[in-house]
């Protein structure tokens, strides 16, 4: 829907930055040539938006606006209301997907020939398809949705903050890290590591550190004794505030 926007700006381009990276060591263990790498981003974000490229690309392109709550290509795909919010309902192709969907609705009709493929629908009657899968869904509440078409037709709830951070999935996989900040303040909430290692544990081990505030540590992890470190600061040459 509208406003709209994910905050991906430099988040991407540093993922796509640390994939570069591995595939650039591996580049240089097998041949021994290191080389310069390059991740822009605007290039980054840019490879993200491949629908709004791909579109305008072939013969016969379009120029894509804002598609609000569904896919442009596909149908039924996209954001559907509920009593109590939203339910995202993926279900572009035919078969299986397409029927249990539609009798779910209790719409055995839809089932016919000519709306069995995703093109026949978007060819014939898109908006009559999305404006039937909102009129069903309307009339239930997120979990009923996902209830009824968990596991069988790619779908899920559009969940508010509060509700990812009370869901149990988002707990078991430890997505939110508890951080504490400097000084007499309450610990903060963030976002966890998505990568899950069976051997190496990813996340977040501690809080980024104040200015100075880990000196020391990096002077001991040098081999600089207590007396070395004492020198140091005394001497004005390292500073631990």
């Amino acid at each position: 829907g509208y406003p709209c926007g994910v905050s991906i700006g430099d988040i991407y381009p540093g993922t796509l930055l640390a994939l570069g990276v591995v595939s650039a060591i591996h580049h240089a263990r097998a041949t021994g040539e290191g080389q310069f790498f390059d991740v822009a981003m605007y290039d980054a974000v840019l490879a993200m938006c491949e629908t709004l490229v791909a579109n305008n690309g072939y013969p016969n392109g379009r120029v894509l606006g804002p598609t609000g709550r569904n896919h442009t290509d596909l149908t039924p795909f996209g954001i559907y209301p509920t009593k109590d919010g939203a339910v995202a309902i993926a279900c572009p192709g035919g078969g299986p997907h397409w029927e249990v969907l539609a009798v779910a609705m209790g719409r055995d009709d839809l089932i016919a020939e000519e709306r069995s493929t995703n093109v026949s629908r978007l060819e014939t009657d898109r908006e009559y398809i999305e404006e039937a899968v909102r009129a069903w869904t309307s009339t239930m509440t997120k979990e009923e949705v996902v209830s009824t078409l968990g596991g069988i037709v790619p779908c899920g709830p559009v969940n508010t903050a509060q509700d990812i951070f009370d869901d149990p999935h988002v707990k078991a996989r430890e997505m939110i890290a508890k951080v504490p900040l400097p000084g007499d303040n309450p610990d903060v909430s963030i976002i966890g590591s998505p990568l899950k290692f069976t051997s190496t544990k990813a996340g977040v081990y501690r809080r980024a550190p104040n200015l100075g505030e880990h000196t020391d540590e990096i002077l001991e992890m040098l081999g600089f004794d207590a007396d070395a470190r004492a020198n140091l600061h005394d001497a004005k040459i390292v500073k631990s505030t």
